[in-house]
Formats: structure tokens, sequence, C-alpha cells
């Protein structure tokens, strides 16, 4: 399918103008899960509230600010998802968000100093891509509907609901079905592990141990798959709960994740 960018020429001039620095922005907290708030905090005073490149800092640019309503009609009707999660950094090192002028936000996060993990990046690009297929005008062909965010903080989840859980803090990469498909996943080094084949690969016994001191480890042991995964018994404690409280989320996560084998 044809790819056709509505600031694919700044995108294209960045690339040839070999920019590498990463550029350094203030950066304000914001909720991962929300792309609207994401777009109003780093993008609006740019390209503007309403995302047709009239923000207040527009004028002061060598160059007009593309009308970011208009992706899907310029990519002929389907919003061009890849094309915008690459040009905002999905890849560490390889965006090219603009010209020298605009950040790759990607980088940015990933430098922030406050959730840098390479999943909550992840994770925050693509709820900023989602939001800007919200504001097509016309709407994008075959949109994808953006369920109302499960959570603002990592405790926000109710600790009784492995479900609930594992779609607020594991989905994002292993899929929502477990398959090891999620949005975030084509972005990280290795492909996250297919859940739903915890049991078959381990000689049809559920690795409950392995799997929960894997999720939540103990004191100088293994972390998490790889420094790109979160520990979430450490999240969970660090996000102000208990220690017993923590491990109930562990253990329901837990068992949430034997009741998808096949």
């Amino acid at each position: 399918m044809r790819i056709l960018f509505s600031f694919s020429t700044l995108v294209l001039a960045s690339l040839l103008s070999g920019q590498t620095q990463i550029k350094r922005v203030p950066i304000t907290p914001t909720k991962i899960t929300d792309g609207a708030e994401m777009y109003r905090t780093y993008c609006a005073s740019c390209h503007g509230t309403d995302g047709k490149g009239s923000g207040p800092a527009a004028a002061a640019l060598n160059g007009p600010m593309p009308d970011l309503t208009k992706l899907a009609q310029a990519n002929e009707g389907p919003f061009p998802t890849e094309s915008v999660l690459l040009t905002l950094g999905r890849v560490r090192g390889a965006g090219a968000h603009g010209s020298e002028e605009m950040p790759i936000w990607g980088d940015v996060f990933r430098g922030s100093g406050f959730g840098s993990e390479e999943v909550v990046v992840q994770l925050r690009l693509y709820n900023l891509t989602r939001y800007l297929e919200q504001i097509q005008d016309p709407p994008s062909v075959k949109m994808v509907k953006v369920k109302k965010p499960l959570a603002t903080n990592v405790t926000d989840i109710r600790a009784s609901s492995g479900a609930d859980m594992y779609a607020a803090y594991c989905s994002s990469c292993h899929g929502m079905q477990g398959l090891g498909d999620g949005p975030a996943a084509a972005g990280l080094k290795k492909r996250p592990s297919d859940l739903t084949m915890l049991s078959t690969n381990n000689r049809g016994a559920f690795p409950s141990a392995s799997l929960t001191q894997l999720l939540d480890r103990e004191p100088g042991t293994a972390a998490h798959g790889s420094k790109e995964m979160p520990v979430w018994g450490d999240a969970f404690r660090g996000a102000g709960e208990s220690a017993a409280l923590a491990q109930l989320r562990i253990h329901n996560i837990v068992a949430y994740l034997r009741s998808i084998q096949r």
C-alpha cells in the first residue's frame, strides 16, 4: 500500500540532513494511557489544539506546521499507523519527527528520567498515535476504536482482577490474547513471549513458581524478561503499596495467565 504522509517532506529533510542529536525539551509527566493529554502537553503548542497546525509557537518555526487531521486523507483513507509510530521514534535513535526544530518523542521519553522504561515509552507512543487517528477529518477508514484508559497510575487497577491487571500492564507488549503481538511488540529488541504456551513449553505443567519469580524477583535475582520489561512487584511497592498487596497482585496475574493456557 502506498504511504503518503502529510509531513513526509519534513521527515525526508531531517533524514537527509543526518539528524542524530536528540532534541532536549522540557518534559511534563502525563498519563501514559491518555493520548489526548499527551497531545495537549507535547504537541499542541506547535500543531494547535485541533491538530491543524495553528499552535501558538507555529509562527516562530521555519516552516508551516502540517495539518495532522489530514494524515488518513493523504494516505487515501487508512490511517498510516506504522509511519506515524516510526516518525515519532518507536525505534530507538531512528525517529525522524519533523525537522531539527521538532523533538523525536520516543528518544525524548527514553531520556526523560521518569517512566523511561521501553515498555512505557512504547505505550506512550501507541496511545499518542491512536489519539491522532481519532482526530482525522474525514475519519480514517476502518478506524480502531480506543477503549477508555484503564488506569492513570500503576496501582489504580483493582488487585483482585488478574484480567484487568493483565490488560493494563501486559497487553501493550504481549497482546490482549497473550500471543506476543501487542502494539508495542515491534519496537522491542526481542519479541514478547506467547504467554498462552507457558504450560506447553514446560512439558504440560504451568510454571507458577518461576513465573512468580520473574514478575516479582527476590533481591539479587534476575529481572523480569529483559531490561525492557518492568519488574512488577518492584513497581507496585514503589508506588506505595504494601508487600502483601503487591504479592496479591502478582498472585492474581499469575492465576489469570494460567487461565489462558492452550
